[in-house]
């Protein structure tokens, strides 16, 4: 149990640790509550940013897509076409097929398509707006697609292909069927645009909003091309890309209902686009963001730190100061305002032994006040008290900065100076001389011994010569001062 007497010592000591402590866990509550309300907003911005830049790349790649869905719709619409379908030439060839050759450029630059294309049911041969491609052969496996299409029953559809007369560029075709009024199928026409019209706008939004992007063909069996191209992946390709699951990147999601989710720091939203069977992804990373969190919140605690450490090292040098002074309080004699004994003894062993100068040592000296027991029995206390008074007020004098005095019991002086034995002497003497004139009931004279310190003897070894020196004076009529050498 800590008892009273350590608490009262150490108050000082232990209110500034609380305090420390108190700092410590006020400033580590703030942090962690900053940290988590910065953590928190990094994480809905991101979520809100994802979020919309998802659903503006799915709406610009629905805005692409479902033009060319109206352009192929219009085409097979078009009673040019149709006409043109049924009384099909049999060349490929000539003023007719220039016309439809012609028709279908029109199309191409004026919509800015890589390509326009009309197949016809009959024949099978494959138009363009560069002219006849080829004929279909539709057991191959790149004009299977054909067939697959006209076997879905539906107006139109969009299919991922490698764009023959296009360099086998990777380009997006919308193709639509032809038919006339007795819904007979005349072929397909459609429009294409490469997959690089629908991404090229991408690494700048990558660049300007911070962050990553994939197109999923979740579907990827219903389209001929079978690779991955830039954005646009498989995926098993978009998994490793994104560093999510397959099961992740190919999550059917609502049409207009995206979903966001966190991996760690990664925030992930997912758009899915119906037209396409894509699913728009795009991902940011928090980590940066939370690192400069983390790194301002160091510069602080650095602060901090500093702040304290300067605090602790001001509070305990004050500490140490306050106590050295409440030391020297307590071992201070009250009467003459000179250090006691025990006080004198530890400054002369930490102090003054350390910094004594070998060339020139100090002198050490010891003072008794003759005949003092005739002032206290003639006078009483009192006036023997008001003549130890005297003695020291004129020992301080004496000494000053040039060493130290102390009250070692009764009317007893100890002391050092930092002069000879010849020249501490004489200040002795002088200060002797002074008290002579002082008005008293009766002359004060001293007895003194007076020894050179030898620093490689302890404090108690010197002391017996100066004690040695000082009996020598009262032996020897009183009132003298004595050297120690000269008793030898």
């Amino acid at each position: 149990m800590i008892s009273k007497t350590f608490l009262r010592k150490h108050a000082y000591s232990i209110a500034n640790i609380i305090i420390i402590i108190l700092i410590l866990i006020v400033y580590v509550s703030v942090q962690m509550s900053e940290m988590a309300f910065f953590k928190e907003m990094a994480a809905s911005q991101a979520e809100n940013d994802v979020k919309l830049t998802a659903m503006d790349i799915n709406s610009d790649i629905s805005g692409t897509v479902n033009d060319q869905i109206i352009m192929s719709r219009i085409l097979s619409d078009d009673k040019f076409i149709k006409e043109w379908a049924r009384n099909e030439p049999t060349i490929t060839v000539g003023q007719d097929a220039a016309e439809l050759y012609n028709y279908l450029s029109q199309y191409r630059l004026e919509y800015g398509y890589n390509c326009v294309f009309f197949i016809s049911d009959k024949t099978k041969n494959y138009y363009s707006d560069k002219g006849f491609n080829k004929t279909l052969d539709l057991n191959s496996e790149n004009d299977r697609w054909y067939n697959n299409f006209l076997d879905k029953r539906l107006r139109f559809d969009t299919q991922v292909d490698l764009d023959e007369l296009n360099d086998n560029n990777a380009t997006l075709f919308v193709n639509c069927i032809i038919q006339d009024k007795g819904f007979k199928t005349l072929g397909i026409v459609g429009v294409a645009k490469s997959l690089d019209s629908y991404q090229n706008n991408l690494p700048k939004v990558e660049e300007d909003y911070n962050v990553k992007i994939c197109l999923v063909d979740i579907n990827p069996s219903q389209n001929a091309y079978k690779g991955s191209y830039r954005y646009y992946c498989k995926p098993e390709v978009a998994a490793k890309k994104m560093d999510l699951t397959e099961e992740q990147v190919g999550t059917k999601v609502d049409v207009g209902t995206p979903i966001t989710f966190f991996n760690e720091n990664i925030c992930t939203c997912i758009v899915y686009n119906s037209t396409l069977g894509w699913n728009v992804i795009v991902q940011r990373d928090i980590g940066p963001a939370i690192d400069v969190i983390l790194k301002q919140t160091y510069r602080r605690s650095a602060i901090v730190f500093l702040f304290i450490l300067v605090y602790m090292v001001m509070s305990f040098r004050i500490l140490a100061n306050m106590s050295q002074m409440s030391r020297e309080a307590e071992n201070t004699d009250e009467l003459t305002g000179l250090y006691n004994n025990k006080l004198f003894k530890e400054i002369y062993q930490k102090k003054l032994k350390k910094n004594i100068d070998k060339n020139e040592p100090p002198t050490l000296f010891m003072i008794d006040i003759d005949n003092f027991k005739i002032f206290n029995d003639t006078y009483g206390h009192l006036y023997g008290n008001s003549i130890i008074k005297i003695v020291a007020d004129g020992l301080k004098q004496a000494v000053k900065d040039r060493g130290m005095a102390a009250r070692w019991g009764g009317d007893e002086f100890i002391g050092v100076i930092r002069a000879s034995e010849d020249e501490s002497k004489e200040i002795v003497e002088a200060l002797m001389g002074e008290l002579k004139k002082a008005e008293t009931q009766r002359t004060v004279t001293l007895s003194c011994g007076l020894v050179k310190v030898n620093p490689q003897l302890s404090f108690e070894k010197n002391m017996e010569k100066a004690d040695e020196a000082l009996y020598f004076s009262k032996s020897n009529g009183k009132g003298i001062v004595t050297v120690y050498r000269d008793i030898k």
